[in-house]
């Protein structure tokens, strides 16, 4: 049945199907620890101590939780919370990240502190998979499809490890994909409702301006000249306040100088410290294939998202470019703007903003893959739910720490396929050739769906000979 024919009502029925699915199995998320000492670690600690100002003082300095050591409730380090930023000329300690995380999460951690803000945040990542599954359904005509690789994709180890991670990602993610979800409608609302979810993206983090751009500019050449319009003023309007509170509040547009690592460095400096071309291409691909960090160590059928990527080019679907150009402009940023793709932190954290949007890339892949390349798949989306049970067995019995050693889990299969991927924390040998096995593969596998159309060009390109007619005595 086509998702075009399919009724509302049963699209919603599936969509709030896969949301409980996803939400029972988050909840096996929340207790893994993130390092031998803590609960939660890198940024996690701050964006919480944030929250807990907002509640307690209203406002945004921590000196008064740091004197209190109110980070103790949801901190559980024996050496306590380090500080990640300097005061201010004012003396106010703020936290170098955006508020906007801190705000979304008052209301999880008034009901149940660092508990209540992880299952909030598991509900919101149930609900961006659900939502997903709705804008893969539409965009591909294959609901039930769409449902089990979306499924799959909500189930993988990196989907299940952020679902409570307090991290900005996912509620990015849960933007991008109401954002899109918003350029299929053609109400009156829509310019409001699109300005107040791009609004929302870059108070969770500048980082994911590009984003909100790619988004906003997919609506303004597709809308109608009103519309357009009412975007752009609402746009206007919410980038003053932004621009008016960060100098208010941070001294400068982005609150990341307010890091020890900038000391109080202009927003110029900082972004071109992160900024580099030179020695992080291999990340485009390093991102899915690294031995440790690639999401494809994770859950392999994911490999299939870098050589699905051009089919969206070629669809005559209302979103395939928009989210083409989504996962690539993440994709630039993950290998170009940020410092390392081998942080403090689980897995695939770079590319989780779109990571949902992969559903909709792999059910336009299995509409063009024969039926060997499905059963693959299949399988390979098996092997990826078992290394997620896994992980969470491993993670609970504490034999790995989440953000430490979680490739070090001494699951048989896990570990088997591990030399199938290299290593790029140092270029050796072995990794020149795996990596150059795994780009050709890649090319492969992106140029195979063309290669029945080429060949059929080709053949209608090529000359035909003619035979000169025999010469009569040669006939007789």
């Amino acid at each position: 049945m086509q998702a075009a024919a399919l009724p509302g009502r049963v699209l919603a029925v599936r969509a709030a199907l896969l949301f409980a699915l996803l939400a029972a199995a988050y909840l096996f998320s929340a207790g893994l620890r993130a390092t031998h000492a803590a609960a939660i670690t890198g940024d996690e600690p701050f964006y919480l101590l944030t929250t807990q100002s907002l509640i307690d003082d209203h406002n945004l300095d921590l000196r008064e939780q740091y004197e209190r050591q109110s980070y103790l409730e949801f901190f559980d380090h024996p050496d306590g919370l380090w500080k990640q930023s300097l005061p201010g000329a004012d003396g106010r300690l703020l936290s170098p990240h955006e508020p906007g995380l801190a705000a979304l999460l008052i209301p999880g951690f008034v009901l149940g502190g660092l508990r209540g803000a992880q299952l909030e945040l598991l509900l919101i990542a149930a609900a961006t998979f659900a939502l997903a599954f709705v804008l893969a359904a539409r965009e591909t005509g294959a609901p039930r499809a769409a449902w089990l690789i979306t499924a799959a994709a909500g189930l993988a180890a990196p989907a299940f490890v952020y679902s409570t991670e307090i991290y900005p990602e996912m509620p990015a993610a849960f933007c991008v994909v109401v954002a899109l979800l918003l350029l299929r409608s053609h109400r009156p609302a829509t310019p409001l409702l699109l300005a107040c979810v791009l609004t929302a993206l870059a108070w969770l983090g500048m980082k994911y301006a590009p984003l909100a751009a790619v988004l906003a500019g997919a609506y303004l050449l597709r809308a109608p000249n009103r519309s357009r319009a009412a975007l752009v003023v609402l746009g206007v309007a919410s980038a003053g306040v932004y621009a008016w509170a960060h100098l208010a509040w941070f001294g400068a547009l982005t609150p990341y100088n307010n890091n020890t690592v900038y000391e109080g460095a202009a927003t110029s400096a900082v972004l071109d410290s992160h900024l580099a071309f030179d020695g992080r291409l291999y990340r485009l691909w390093g991102l899915f294939i690294d031995r440790r960090f690639g999401l494809g160590r994770w859950a392999p059928f994911l490999l299939a998202v870098l050589p699905a990527l051009p089919l969206l080019l070629s669809r005559e679907a209302a979103l395939g470019r928009v989210v083409a150009a989504l996962v690539a402009v993440q994709l630039g940023m993950a290998t170009f703007v940020a410092i390392t793709m081998m942080g403090w932190w689980f897995p695939g954290r770079m590319l989780m903003p779109v990571y949902p949007l992969f559903a909709v890339v792999l059910a336009v892949a299995w509409g063009h893959a024969p039926r060997a390349l499905r059963f693959a798949g299949a399988a390979a989306a098996g092997y990826s739910l078992a290394v997620t049970g896994a992980l969470a067995a491993a993670g609970h019995a504490r034999d790995v720490r989440i953000a430490v050693d979680p490739f070090a889990m001494d699951a048989p299969l896990f570990r088997l396929a591990g030399p199938l991927f290299p290593d790029y924390r140092w270029w050796s040998l072995e990794t020149n050739v795996l990596t150059a096995v795994w780009l050709v593969a890649f090319a492969v596998a992106a140029a195979a769906p063309w290669l029945p159309a080429a060949l059929g060009l080709a053949a209608r390109l090529r000359p035909r000979t003619t035979r000169t007619p025999a010469h009569p005595r040669e006939v007789a």
